[in-house]
Order: structure tokens, then C-alpha cells, then sequence
């Protein structure tokens, strides 16, 4: 495959050499274990492929992973993710000639290509690589009613002892209640249902679901209501990675979502909950191979096209 400046890129098949070097290269980085590395090839199974930058010497220094999330429309959706480059090897473009290199792949598989910037600074770079800012969220957090404000000056730097704190929830007044990856995704393509989104593929959920933390994981709100979710709970945060709303129940009030995240943080007895939702907010996903498909507001006719939605849960 390509050959630069003593550099080739190779497939980096499960197991092999490449793999292992990549691997080693991912936890290195990243700070994950192999083990976890190894499960998450093993989830996606046939629809995961890495991705390796091969010096003269046979040593991984830059790779990337590359897996079907979903699809958007009716096009599958590959992302490229985790990648990484030695910090030995940075600055030489290495990165940038990979993610090109599968890009260029998937585009001519028929598929969609996509990256998701772990900070703004890099949209700038995934731009001048032919990706285009597409998905989008808002990010908010919620307070717990439970949690008294005047307690502290700085609320984003309060400080709460939660060693030894009771992990069991209030079971507060809302009904929160665990559902498998199928049932939470009927849920969610119902509630997202003309908006265009990427709908997950079952590994995707399934990824998601066993990634949650401390009991976590996805659920419905109220029979209906909303479905969530939960990555984490303790007694100061609870990280909800997505809440959608009913949309019947989201024209009801235009901050129902805060008030429904704000008795996720109860439910859990933690102070608050940081939260996200579809909407107008951080660029979630960036995209090649499809014409950019939001439209701006129609003030003539006082309504709006929401932009295309992504979902932390897959990023």
C-alpha cells in the first residue's frame, strides 16, 4: 500500500503484528488496557478494521481504527477513530496521510466517512482533510433539587466528600427503568423520526450499554417520556451521553429536558447532572461523502430544520 518516505500503511488484521502494535500504540496514547482494546475489536467483529503507518524497521507509528457505527440515510457510516501517532513520530504528517488513506477507502466502498473532534481545534484540521462540521449537540448541565446552591461560591468547583457516600439512588419521583440496546433504539428512531441522525448499528448499542459504569447504562424515562444514557452516577456528577425527548412532550415546554436531567441527578443522588441533547451546540461529528444537509431557519415561515444529529453514545 502506499509507500512515503519510508513509511507504508498496512491493515492491521486482529492479532496480527500490525494489531499488536497498534494496540500498544492505542494504550500507550489513550491510557486504555489491551484487554479493553481487544474487546472492542471483538465487539464489531467483521465491521472493524485498523489501520497502520509502518516505518523501514516494522514499528506501528501512527494508526487508527476504523469500524461501521450505523448508518445515515441509507448509507453505512464508517468512523475513524482512536488516532494516534507516536509522540517520537508527530509533526510529519503521518496521522493525516492515514486518515486520507481511509478515507478515500470507505468513499469508494459507498459508504460515509466520518471523525469526531475530540477538541474544537481540531475541526480546523479534519477540515483541510476534506471533513465538513455535519453533526451537532448541545451540552447543559442540571441541578439536583435536592442540592442547595448557597452552600457554595463556585458551583463548577464545589467539592463534595463521596468517599464512603451511599451509591444506592433516591428512586425520586421518576421512573427510570433499564432497557436493552433494541428496545432503546426503537425508542430512539421513533423520537428522532425527521431529523436526519445516524441510527446506531446493535454493536454500537451493544458498545455503549457494556461500556456504562456503576450500574449505568440505557434507559427509558417515565414509560416514554425520554430515554437516556447514563455512563456514570456518584453522589457529586451523573453523565448522561444522550437524553431525547418524546417529541410530543418536548413541545410542551421548552425546558422539559432540564427538568427531567435535574430528577435523573436526584434519582441518582448526585448534585447535578451534565447532559446532552439534539441541538444547536458542539460539533459532534464531521462528514465525507455527503452534500451537508442543514438548513437554516425560514424566518418567513417561523420554522427551522434541526441540524443532523450524531449522539454522544456513538462517539
Amino acid at each position: 500500500m502506499m509507500d512515503t518516505k519510508g513509511f507504508s500503511i498496512k491493515t492491521a488484521e486482529y492479532g496480527s503484528v500490525e494489531y499488536e502494535g497498534l494496540r500498544s500504540l492505542w494504550c500507550e496514547v489513550f491510557g486504555d488496557t489491551p484487554a479493553y482494546v481487544d474487546a472492542f475489536y471483538k465487539n464489531f467483529e467483521d465491521d472493524i478494521t485498523g489501520y497502520a503507518v509502518i516505518d523501514e524497521a516494522g514499528r506501528v507509528c501512527s494508526a487508527l481504527t476504523c469500524h461501521l457505527c450505523g448508518t445515515y440515510g441509507e448509507k453505512p457510516v464508517y468512523v475513524s477513530y482512536a488516532v494516534c501517532t507516536r509522540s517520537d513520530m508527530r509533526g510529519q504528517g503521518l496521522a493525516a496521510k492515514l486518515i486520507s488513506f481511509v478515507r478515500d477507502k470507505v468513499l469508494e466502498s459507498g459508504g460515509v466517512s466520518i471523525v469526531s473532534p475530540a477538541e474544537p481545534s481540531l475541526i480546523s484540521y479534519y477540515a483541510e482533510l476534506g471533513y465538513e462540521p455535519h453533526f451537532f449537540a448541545a451540552e447543559r448541565a442540571a441541578v439536583s433539587p435536592e442540592f442547595d446552591l448557597e452552600e457554595y461560591d463556585d458551583f463548577d468547583e464545589f467539592d463534595l466528600d463521596i468517599e464512603g457516600a451511599d451509591p444506592t439512588p433516591f428512586r425520586a419521583e421518576l421512573d427510570m427503568q433499564g432497557i436493552p440496546a433494541e428496545k432503546y433504539n426503537i425508542y430512539r428512531e421513533a423520537f428522532l423520526a425527521g431529523q436526519p441522525h445516524i441510527e446506531p448499528s446493535g454493536e454500537m448499542l451493544s458498545l455503549i450499554a457494556s461500556e456504562s459504569m456503576d450500574g449505568c447504562g440505557l434507559y427509558s424515562v417515565n414509560r416514554g417520556d425520554a430515554i437516556c444514557a447514563v455512563s456514570h452516577a456518584d453522589p457529586v456528577r451523573v453523565v448522561v451521553t444522550e437524553l431525547i425527548l418524546n417529541p410530543v412532550l418536548k413541545e410542551l415546554s421548552l425546558d422539559i429536558d432540564n427538568e427531567i436531567a435535574s430528577m435523573i441527578a436526584k434519582y441518582f443522588g448526585a448534585a447535578e447532572t451534565m447532559f446532552v441533547t439534539p441541538g444547536y451546540g458542539r460539533c459532534q461529528g464531521m462528514i465525507c461523502g455527503l452534500s451537508h444537509e442543514c438548513k437554516e431557519q425560514d424566518t418567513e415561515n417561523d420554522y427551522y430544520y434541526e441540524k443532523p444529529y450524531y449522539g454522544f453514545t456513538i462517539e
